[in-house]
């Protein structure tokens, strides 16, 4: 069985989760045992995947690409977990398949949101909805990735017939990480090792202390800078 603590159910009712907010607290059930997300989160970055339901072929491959990938988040200091609205022994059924057809082993929770209230404060459940809330499911998962003071920093909805590419994840939480220590964003189809932009709000003088490698001021709102070094 799934709670969300109370205070923040009646928060989060009908009000849709927005960047910046605090990601709502629960307590589920998972293949690996209970856990209280809050509670092990350790004041890292952490990546929450949901699902609608179990035994699904995109979602197999999704939890298989963040098995393979887990070297990579670990890297960055990032916790991995996945929810999906059906049972702990329908939870482990198919975990095994997933191991078997993705060649992985899943080491992170695989939440079992039996009753849908985790999934309803996450708004995936559709308006109106009284009681169980596992059958009104919408059609579709969430990335949400999470910082170290357990703020959103990046949300994303998917139809649940177009798998996700967490490759794209780990670009994002390269950029979170990045802008999270240093006054800088990310251009569009930014890489790692590529050039950032200095933020608007930071003045020449500042800059020119705040970045030892140096900018360049294209114009007085576009200036560019090596990517600053971070290690979370």
């Amino acid at each position: 069985m799934s709670s969300v603590d109370d205070e923040q159910a009646s928060l989060y009712d009908g009000a849709p989760l927005q960047v910046g907010d605090e990601v709502p607290n629960f307590t589920a059930d998972s293949h690996l045992g209970m856990v209280t997300f809050h509670e092990v989160l350790d004041g890292q970055f952490a990546v929450l995947v949901t699902f609608p339901n179990d035994f699904e072929a995109v979602a197999t491959t999704e939890l298989g690409a963040m098995a393979k990938l887990k070297e990579e988040f670990d890297a960055r200091n990032v916790k991995l977990f996945a929810l999906s609205a059906d049972t702990k022994g329908n939870h482990k059924k198919w975990l095994e398949d997933v191991e078997e057809l993705q060649d992985c082993k899943i080491t992170f929770p695989l939440f079992a949101d039996v009753d849908g209230s985790i999934s309803r404060v996450f708004g995936l459940v559709r308006p109106g909805t009284v009681g169980n809330a596992s059958k009104s499911i919408i059609s579709a998962g969430l990335i949400v990735i999470v910082d170290i003071d357990k703020r959103i920093r990046f949300i994303s909805q998917y139809p649940s017939s177009t798998g996700r590419n967490f490759y794209e994840v780990l670009r994002v939480i390269d950029t979170l990480q990045l802008t999270l220590f240093h006054s800088v964003s990310a251009p569009a189809n930014w890489q790692q090792g590529e050039e950032m932009f200095v933020r608007n709000d930071v003045s020449n003088v500042a800059a020119n202390s705040m970045f030892p490698k140096g900018f360049v001021p294209i114009k007085e709102w576009f200036r560019i800078t090596p990517q600053p070094d971070t290690k979370m």
